[in-house]
């Protein structure tokens, strides 16, 4: 069977030997000498600072949250996205409206974003997610934050890697950025999650809010056990010598991909420049039917591509319960039509020419 991701695992002896230290120091968590050298190094690796490891993405986007206070906020948020984007702002308490998507980059459209604004709707907050890794107009944003004044917390689950025109990583724009850790993701530390802040003091309010919010003995405030152990650090670090290795492998698939099925289906408007996490393969068919047709096709010959994101959040039973209705009509249309094939560390490229043979 073929499924539309595999972790990559490193050499077990190279993560065997970062669990011999952490069986010869009996430190297994309460950030451990691991979770500091893979902090460390993951800021040097991505040219990031304020860089706090957490014990999942999702745990990422409720710190993040908690951090701005928007409990009972007005957010604004995309429909295309993963649940856990949704999850934790409703977690939060949070009054969660949509923005809908641009036709082309899947993102949250920021012109739609500047018209909802002049017309006078004002979040406390907005949450763009660079959807498959594409990053988001982070430019045009940041210029609507300076007018309107509301914070940005960025969901780059997939875009850890992914780098703007300039060459910086797309975690230094915004306020906050979250970013996922888990086992499916292009690096991963089995579970876990990441945040950058723009500013300091925000971080080491976050650095013991993932500690039951403790200051020594005492709290002065809330908080909640989002540590990551020394176990997933390890697994971070043995893993880390060899991401370029992963990226370009994946990257050299996503190639094939987009040659092999040139004019057959639709493909995510990337910018000209910079570089996009190949964190997925997604593709565009022309109609549901279609895709529907494809998929079931696939699953007989033991293929299994994942529609993600179907439905869109704001046709989930958990958001229609609540009686709001929004006409997000690209959104809908996207997420009826768009199929993630297979994507992961030596897939062979006979495989993926087999995969574009069932598409065609």
């Amino acid at each position: 069977m073929i499924f539309v991701t595999s972790p990559y695992l490193p050499p077990i002896e190279k993560y065997m030997k970062y669990v011999e230290g952490i069986y010869d120091r009996n430190w297994l968590t309460n950030n451990g000498p691991l979770v500091k050298e893979l902090t460390v190094r993951l800021e040097e690796k991505l040219g990031v600072q304020n860089l706090l490891l957490t014990s999942s993405g999702t745990m990422a986007l409720q710190i993040a949250f908690k951090i701005k206070n928007l409990a009972n906020k007005k957010v604004t948020t995309t429909p295309f996205t993963f649940q856990a984007t949704y999850s934790a702002l409703e977690w939060q308490g949070a009054n969660v409206d949509f923005c809908d998507v641009n036709k082309s980059t899947w993102n949250l459209d920021s012109d739609l974003l500047e018209k909802q604004l002049a017309s006078g709707h004002r979040p406390n907050c907005i949450v763009p997610v660079h959807t498959f890794g594409n990053p988001c107009n982070v430019e045009h944003l940041a210029k609507l934050q300076s007018q309107y004044g509301f914070d940005v917390i960025y969901d780059s689950a997939h875009a850890v890697t992914t780098k703007t025109d300039d060459g910086k990583s797309i975690l230094e724009h915004g306020d906050i950025n979250c970013f996922s850790l888990h086992a499916t993701k292009l690096f991963h530390t089995v579970e876990g999650g990441g945040i950058t802040f723009k500013e300091a003091d925000e971080l080491a309010l976050a650095q013991k809010m993932i500690n039951f919010g403790l200051d020594g003995e005492d709290a002065a405030s809330p908080g909640i056990n989002g540590k990551l152990s020394e176990f997933h650090a390890a697994m971070g670090l043995a893993i880390l010598d060899d991401l370029s290795k992963i990226e370009e492998d994946r990257q050299q698939q996503k190639d094939l991909y987009l040659k092999l099925l040139e004019s057959k289906v639709e493909f995510q408007q990337l910018p000209l420049d910079g570089k996009i996490s190949p964190s997925y393969m997604p593709v565009l068919f022309n109609s549901e039917t279609e895709l529907l047709n494809t998929l079931s096709q696939f699953n007989d010959k033991g293929i299994y591509p994942r529609r993600y994101f179907h439905p869109a959040i704001h046709q989930m039973q958990c958001v229609k319960s609540q009686g709001k209705t929004w006409q997000l009509p690209i959104a809908e249309h996207i997420s009826q039509r768009v199929l993630c094939l297979p994507l992961f560390f030596g897939q062979p490229k006979s495989q993926i020419e087999e995969i574009c043979s069932f598409v065609k």
